[in-house]
């Protein structure tokens, strides 16, 4: 059992990896990709399966933000179809007659979705906690162009993790190497400087400062 554990943690580790090669934060990019996966698997063979139709209606359908996402995710894979949205929506008029006139029914106030993310987060914070506890895999989210968020890195913190002091080092370089990116690119922008080459993260600093404050 410990070995399958080690083979597991090991995979996700490298999942890390992987993301620090993208803008924005692994954490966050990790969460997501499970919830996405999730609703792939609802969409592609689950959705007439009885627990999870009785799980969507347990949960008073999804939340605002679920239900957006799954239409993101069905306008990315077409293959996918909307039939299945159609089939699993349909449960929900009942309640929603209710909901017109009662202003406690709570629509998604049990989202299935929302427990799948909130899983999903904490088990890639436990990852993280434990890929940053090796100074050869911090000193290279350091150098990446990858920045945990500020809800995460509070989250981190709240964790109490003893690798956190130097953690939060490497966050505030990463912001002050962030705003010196940002601060060339404005430099470069001037026709005078037009010709100097644009680094990644000067190209890409307002996209990391956005995904950071998400």
């Amino acid at each position: 059992m410990l070995k399958k554990t080690k083979k597991i943690s090991e995979y996700l580790i490298g999942q890390i990896d992987d993301k620090l090669n993208d803008v924005g934060c692994p954490i966050c990019a990790l969460t997501e990709k499970a919830v996405n996966d999730y609703i792939d698997t609802l969409f592609y063979e689950n959705v007439n399966d009885p627990v999870e139709r009785r799980d969507f209606m347990n949960g008073m359908g999804y939340c605002p933000k679920h239900f957006q996402m799954i239409e993101n995710h069905l306008e990315k894979h077409p293959d996918l179809g909307i039939l299945g949205a159609n089939i699993l929506y349909s449960d929900l008029f009942e309640l929603l007659e209710k909901a017109i006139e009662d202003e406690s029914v709570n629509i998604g106030n049990g989202c299935k979705l929302c427990a799948i993310e909130e899983n999903a987060q904490r088990r890639y914070l436990e990852i993280f906690m434990d890929y940053i506890s090796n100074p050869t895999r911090l000193e290279k989210y350091e150098k990446s162009i990858s920045m945990v968020c500020l809800k995460h890195t509070h989250m981190i913190k709240n964790m109490k993790n003893a690798h956190f002091s130097a953690f939060l080092n490497i966050q505030r370089e990463k912001l002050h190497r962030l705003e010196r990116a940002m601060e060339e690119f404005i430099r470069k922008s001037d026709y005078r400087n037009a010709k100097e080459p644009v680094s990644r993260i000067e190209g890409e600093g307002w996209r990391i400062l956005s995904k950071f404050l998400e």
